[in-house]
């Protein structure tokens, strides 16, 4: 890589780093917040790094945790090492004495795949004037597994140790240790509505925005994460009691195991965080609804078709018949512990909301909205709530641009707003990554700055823009992020509705 200038050496109490500069704004890449997490450590809760010796050139991103191959072919996979993963990297305007605004981004992938790399820091921070910083972390078998003995909730405890990182060290890259933003989407954005709830992380951060991070209200169990560790386990011949014999297998064996069990439970094996009764010591909206994070400020919200992002995996998903559709919502519905006499019921509900919405109401667009619903939208709305009774500062968005990609197959699909929040753009649309266009670019540029100002005082609103109002239980006013931003009172109600007669919360 040609480095066009060099940062001066940075002094930290760890060691002297260097970084480059790029448009004005000062780049440092893979900086190691801990000791590699191999042999004894492996499986472990991560040791901050201590030092290291000369100049760190931090020029080139370092590799990413370990994971089965990528679900597209054009997203080849980045560069992995079990040992250098637990890395971070820092855009900021200045390594001075400025005390800017600190957003921590935490990647999604379904805690099994994705990297602090794929977004570039750059446009966000340069705009917004603040210091951004992606984190790598553990995933899947070394980061989220049951086993009897071994710390639990791993890759959130390197989330925890990479913002204790950033307390200690990110005021000599012009950044404000007192002014942290945590955000993330997907696996990001229910790590960081986790985080919310963990002991451990209390203090290293102030305010949060979840993008598409729903926490569902049986998703965080125990026994499904000991399941699916031993369903791994299994294709390795091993049991819970065989820690020190994981430890010492090949990395490649692990995940190969992981991906050998998924195939034969035709699903995606489940790795994410769950409550252990130590570092999560309860369900985080229950934490949530007590109060614990009562002094955080929160933004959280959805994309208006998610699940159109999974047509990915199946290209024949449009020729499916009604009944396979009806089928999968009577699943849904059994998933929740909802009964399926509900099924009918439900499709009546959406097709008329649908209607006054001026959306789809054929079964297959129902079966997807009904999926965004419960994985992702209902339990945003009721994270938000929980937050809002305790903290006013509390805000709601929903995202419905759509893509044209593939004459507009995925529509405002999951994932889609990533690209938007950090200016990331293609020549041409590319799955989730949008074309530059002056559209595309005028949107990304509100989403980036109310992003960037709430992270500046916990209030997404500035001058010469639309207004952001409060969202509580008496007032769901909602922000809709489309080619035109507007305000919308408790969109899409009538399902919003139904899924609060279900009363699915009350088992958490």
């Amino acid at each position: 890589m040609k480095i066009l200038k060099k940062t001066r050496v940075i002094e930290l109490k760890l060691g002297k780093i260097q970084g480059y500069i790029n448009e004005g704004i000062s780049t440092f890449k893979g900086i190691p917040f801990a000791e590699p997490p191999i042999e004894d450590l492996r499986l472990k809760a991560p040791i901050l790094k201590s030092s290291w010796d000369g100049v760190l050139e931090s020029f080139q991103y370092k590799p990413v945790a370990p994971q089965p191959p990528p679900y597209r072919p054009d997203f080849p996979p980045p560069p992995q090492s079990e040992a250098d993963c637990l890395n971070l990297n820092i855009w900021t305007p200045g390594c001075d004495e400025n005390m800017r605004p600190v957003m921590f981004w935490i990647h999604g992938g379904a805690h099994r795949t994705g990297s602090g790399r794929l977004m570039n820091g750059k446009t966000i921070s340069r705009r917004g004037n603040i210091v951004l910083v992606s984190i790598n972390y553990r995933l899947s078998m070394l980061g989220y597994p049951y086993l009897p003995g071994v710390a639990a909730n791993i890759g959130q405890l390197d989330q925890i140790a990479a913002l204790t990182w950033v307390r200690d060290n990110i005021k000599s890259f012009g950044g404000d240790p007192n002014n942290v933003t945590i955000f993330g989407e997907s696996a990001g954005g229910t790590s960081v509505c986790v985080l919310m709830a963990m002991p451990k992380a209390k203090g290293l951060f102030h305010r949060v925005i979840c993008q598409s991070g729903g926490i569902t209200p049986i998703g965080l169990k125990l026994s499904e994460r000991k399941k699916t560790t031993e369903l791994v386990l299994k294709e390795l011949n091993l049991t819970l009691d065989d820690v020190e014999k994981l430890r010492d297998l090949p990395v490649e064996s692990i995940i190969g195991a992981m991906t050998k069990a998924s195939v034969k439970a035709k699903i995606a094996l489940g790795f994410k965080p769950f409550i252990d009764g130590e570092n999560l010591p309860k369900h985080p909206l229950k934490a949530i609804q007590e109060g614990y994070a009562k002094d955080i400020d929160l933004i959280v919200g959805t994309n208006l078709e998610e699940w159109r992002f999974w047509r990915a995996f199946e290209p024949k998903f449009e020729e499916y018949e009604p009944s396979v559709f009806k089928r999968r919502i009577e699943d849904i519905l059994q998933s929740l512990e909802i009964s399926e006499n509900m099924t009918d019921k439900l499709i009546k509900v959406y097709k008329k909301s649908r209607r006054e919405n001026n959306l789809s109401t054929n079964l297959a667009e129902i079966y997807e909205a009904c999926k965004t619903d419960s994985a992702f939208r209902f339990p945003s709305i009721i994270f938000a709530e929980a937050q809002s009774s305790h903290q006013k500062n509390t805000y709601m968005y929903l995202f419905k641009w759509k893509t044209p990609y593939q004459d507009g197959r995925f529509g405002a699909m999951h994932a889609l707003d990533v690209p938007f929040v950090f200016s990331s753009f293609l020549e041409d649309y590319l799955f989730i990554f949008p074309k530059k266009t002056p559209e595309t670019e005028e949107l990304s540029n509100k989403m980036s700055d109310y992003w960037t100002s709430f992270a500046r005082t916990g209030n997404p609103n500035m001058s010469n823009a639309l207004k952001w109002p409060l969202y509580n239980k008496g007032s769901r006013k909602t922000m809709i992020f489309d080619n035109t931003t507007e305000i919308v009172e408790d969109p899409l109600n009538l399902e919003r509705e139904m899924w609060d007669e279900f009363n699915i919360w009350s088992r958490i």
